[in-house]
């Protein structure tokens, strides 16, 4: 629960620097009504919209999805605009730079890609869009973690600890070994941690099942769990869980 608080008072303050970026980035688009360049492959307007959602957008995904609406909106005139921004932005948002940002995929999904008629959009396309959203929705934070058993000897949901590491990794990969040194340090500064280390690279189709139900498209992963199971970060680096732990369960190195 303080681990959730702490995540929200952060939300809460990225909240205040979004409402002072909107009286700084009112008028960026200013002119994107009469666009007429070309919408095939343009450079300069995909470097806008990165510049744009990575510095005069608070991180959050709600404040991310109001921009969103409003710029659709303002090229609902032209489709071939529009298209070419909502297709940038879900490839933009299938890889996020914060944790939390791939709900913008699942919101581009449910609000435009699932409902409107986009330029290059097949049949095939549309379901791994609408499969990668699934998958990312299951996956939230605060979501309980979809639970798993490796070779019956290891059932998530039957793990009793403050918090639960699950690290995917693969034993051929230097980085992994990395990750694991530095998660072996905050496991000995940390005894409320529990870490389920599982092997990626191996033939147990147990754990190849963890693929798809953990959006595992490399390793090293990480997700971190609360008491209860439920996700309170995923994806980041080993020396950053100590961050999201309350100050209270701090332990001495």
């Amino acid at each position: 629960m303080k681990s959730k608080i702490v995540i929200i008072m952060l939300s809460l303050f990225l909240g205040l620097c979004s409402m002072h970026a909107m009286g700084q980035n009112a008028h960026f688009w200013d002119g994107i009504e009469v666009f007429d360049g070309p919408t095939d492959d343009n450079p300069v307007l995909a470097a806008q919209l990165d510049f744009y959602f990575d510095k005069m957008v608070a991180p959050l995904p709600d404040s991310i999805t109001i921009e969103i609406d409003s710029l659709v909106e303002r090229t609902s005139f032209n489709t071939d605009l529009r298209d070419f921004i909502l297709w940038h932005l879900l490839k933009k948002y299938r890889h996020p730079e914060y944790m939390s940002q791939d709900q913008v995929f699942v919101y581009l999904y449910d609000n435009y890609f699932s409902r409107l008629e986009i330029r290059d959009l097949n049949a095939a396309d549309l379901a791994l869009i609408r499969d990668k959203a699934e998958t990312l929705r299951r996956l939230a934070l605060f979501n309980l973690a979809p639970n798993f058993a490796i070779n019956d000897s290891v059932d998530l949901h039957s793990v009793k600890s403050d918090y639960t590491v699950l690290f995917f990794y693969d034993h051929d990969c230097g980085l992994c070994q990395l990750e694991m040194q530095e998660l072996d340090s905050v496991r000995i500064a940390h005894p409320e941690i529990t870490v389920l280390a599982i092997d990626m690279n191996t033939n147990d189709v147990s754990v190849d099942a963890l693929f798809g139900l953990y959006d595992i498209e490399a390793t090293p992963l990480i997700y971190v769990l609360d008491g209860e199971k439920r996700i309170i970060a995923k994806k980041i680096r080993a020396k950053q869980i100590p961050l999201i732990l309350p100050p209270s369960l701090e332990g001495q190195p």
